[in-house]
């Protein structure tokens, strides 16, 4: 077996180690704050390096060859073919996260001689996870225009290819994309935010529970309708069934309820 060397990025901070430790090793839950400070340890770590022989490569680089490559296309395929979707899903996404953590012990790149190999476990099942549960989402999101009859034409999520396409899918000739939680606005990855509407998931603080929402530009929504209230991301859910207006990086956007945005789109598709 060839030797193996890990290097993590310079500027990753004690704090965002210590994070990232926490999130792997569960033992606590992670607070907002720590959420966030994740998201930023998590985008620097993907520069981070391994040394496998005389071969060197990025965490990214390793995540997409020896994770991606193997289990995504599988994953997917076995997603969209479930029956009891919501229980089948999360068993799914908990067993292949178990074989991929068990490929790393497997291959050497996980185990108690090799130094810093905790953070390249941890990369790989963050990254893992939000893949497995952001394609969970987007699916029965799918699912559920479908039984709604919208109309929308949507990637192909079966192949590689489409599911890195510009946005996920088009209704009345918008563009949008499906995330899991708001916490892609804080990625690095999301900006700009160019998409005419993003599906997704907003945490209501007093129901303790997410709701799905359509997160979507002040243009777009006036195309549909146009009444708002003004709030802020933080307190937004607390308005719904109304639609509210925010500020967000500068920019005017309002989320609706996703079932009040399915009402608009079918009378306007009608």
């Amino acid at each position: 077996m060839p030797q193996i060397s890990i290097s993590l990025p310079s500027h990753l901070t004690t704090q965002h180690r210590r994070i990232v430790l926490k999130y792997f090793e569960k033992t606590q839950r992670l607070s907002p704050q720590e959420w966030k400070a994740a998201l930023q340890a998590f985008d620097m770590l993907k520069k981070g390096t391994i040394e496998i022989g005389r071969r060197r490569m990025s965490f990214q680089q390793f995540y997409d060859r020896y994770v991606d490559y193997q289990y995504a296309d599988g994953f997917i395929a076995q997603l969209i073919d479930l029956e009891d979707f919501e229980r089948g899903a999360e068993t799914l996404q908990q067993k292949t996260a178990f074989d991929m953590l068990a490929m790393l012990e497997r291959e050497g790149f996980y185990n108690e001689n090799l130094t810093s190999c905790e953070y390249l476990a941890a990369y790989c099942l963050y990254w893992w996870t939000s893949f497995a549960k952001g394609y969970r989402f987007e699916i029965s999101i799918f699912r559920d225009l479908k039984a709604s009859d919208i109309k929308f034409v949507a990637h192909d999520l079966r192949k590689r290819a489409e599911r890195r396409s510009p946005y996920d899918l088009v209704v009345l000739r918008q563009v949008g994309d499906i995330k899991n939680t708001t916490y892609f606005l804080h990625s690095a990855h999301a900006l700009p935010l160019n998409r005419d509407f993003y599906i997704t998931r907003l945490y209501h603080s007093q129901r303790r529970r997410y709701l799905t929402v359509v997160f979507m530009t002040k243009a777009a929504w006036q195309k549909l309708n146009g009444e708002v209230e003004s709030a802020s991301l933080e307190t937004a859910a607390s308005f719904f069934p109304q639609p509210v207006q925010i500020v967000f990086e500068g920019q005017d956007f309002v989320i609706v309820p996703f079932d009040l945005w399915k009402e608009n789109i079918k009378q306007r598709q009608q």
